[in-house]
């Protein structure tokens, strides 16, 4: 157990990927170690997450101070603790940074294997879950009229320099065709449409990329669904594609027919986040597919542990943010592979400079990490660069 001594805590105003000003810490220890973080943050946000907590950052140091946190000995545990009893005051994206802020600053003389309570071992490459073609409400990389956020590539190699170099013409054909399809707008955002408004032609479209490629043996299909989004409290609604409300039966059947006739590989919050019924029914009833909790689980331990038991589904997305502390984040993810689920690791499509994500995912050797699209978002070049430097042995030439 690593403790330390916070001298000071302060917070200054920074820009996010969305140009956007946002909360980022400075705490400083009493042997001068300092540490900087500013939170990420989702668009898509799950029922379990913060709508929005209105507090001055003022505020905050305020009450950290008046609750004698300034100069008591703590370790990461011990902070985190005290953090996620004022989660609901403080709010989850400004705890997250604080304990961010503080895990850098004891970075600068403790190991991260030691505070995160993990064996000094080899750091592994995750594979790659890449984010190719956008749809839903917020388009807008390689944007495709579909009700679905994501529609990925998960790369069956972990060899780094082999991927990108298969991820960019993969993007530079999507480009490619894009120029040539008519376009529409879907919440302000002009996206790519297609002969027809069903969520499969954007399925069809990039298979037809890949196989056209020859690499289709190489990678497997993957769907961030955000069906939460998509519940109108009598059922499913498809609202930018055919405009059809489906009652949960006729979902799973939904489900099933892109499994069946598209080999979907992996598919992520299939539906709303307390439709558990459904979750367990498309878990239990197919295994060509893996059916993965976002929103669903968003990151909390205790969730992750009884969709495990009871076969809600078979894997688990990892954001740090979501948990709002280093510690509850750890927890979540040893949670996941504890009971044998797939952990996907992955950004906020709100990003900042944090690299934790990188260290979390090599660290616990975590299976897979999604990446957002890497031609328009260079904050995932960022964490991509941190996990190349991580596993430097595994790409040397």
């Amino acid at each position: 157990m690593s403790m330390s001594m916070i001298q000071s805590i302060s917070c200054r105003k920074v820009l996010n990927s969305h140009v956007k000003f946002t909360n980022e810490f400075i705490v400083r220890l009493v042997d001068g170690s300092v540490g900087e973080a500013a939170s990420p943050q989702g668009e898509t946000i799950s029922i379990y997450e913060d709508r929005k907590v209105n507090i001055d950052p003022q505020t905050i140091l305020a009450t950290i101070k008046k609750d004698g946190i300034i100069g008591k000995e703590l370790d990461q545990v011990s902070f985190d603790q005290y953090l996620q009893q004022n989660i609901g005051h403080f709010g989850r994206n400004n705890s997250f940074g604080l304990s961010e802020a503080f895990f850098e600053a004891t970075c600068k003389t403790h190991s991260p294997f030691e505070l995160l309570g993990k064996p000094m071992a080899k750091m592994e490459t995750p594979r790659l879950c890449l984010n190719i073609l956008n749809g839903g409400w917020h388009a807008y990389t390689n944007p495709v009229l579909s009700d679905f956020s994501e529609f990925m590539l998960v790369a069956k190699s972990k060899d780094l320099d082999e991927v990108i170099d298969e991820h960019n013409e993969i993007q530079r054909m999507v480009r490619e065709k894009q120029l040539n399809q008519a376009k529409t707008v879907v919440s302000g955002n002009p996206v790519n449409s297609f002969t027809s408004r069903d969520n499969r032609q954007p399925i069809e479209f990039l298979l037809n990329i890949v196989d056209g490629l020859g690499l289709s043996g190489k990678y497997e299909l993957m769907i961030d669904a955000s069906a939460g989004d998509l519940w109108n409290g009598d059922g499913y609604l498809l609202g930018v594609t055919d405009g059809k409300v489906r009652s949960s039966d006729e979902f799973i059947e939904y489900w099933m027919d892109i499994i069946r006739q598209y080999h979907l590989r992996f598919l992520e919050d299939p539906f709303h986040e307390k439709d558990f019924s459904s979750w367990q029914h498309i878990t239990t009833d197919q295994q060509a597919t893996f059916i993965i909790g976002d929103n669903l689980y968003s990151s909390d331990e205790e969730r992750i542990l009884e969709g495990a038991e009871k076969h809600t589904a078979n894997g688990a997305v990892i954001k740090p943010n979501q948990a709002g502390t280093i510690t509850a984040v750890r927890r979540s993810l040893e949670a996941a592979l504890s009971t044998g689920q797939i952990a996907i690791t992955s950004h906020r499509s709100i990003s900042t400079e944090s690299t934790f994500l990188s260290l979390l995912t090599c660290l616990f050797g975590a299976q897979y990490i999604k990446i957002g699209p890497l031609v328009t978002d260079y904050s995932s070049i960022v964490r991509l660069n941190e996990i190349i430097r991580l596993t430097e042995e595994n790409h040397a030439s």
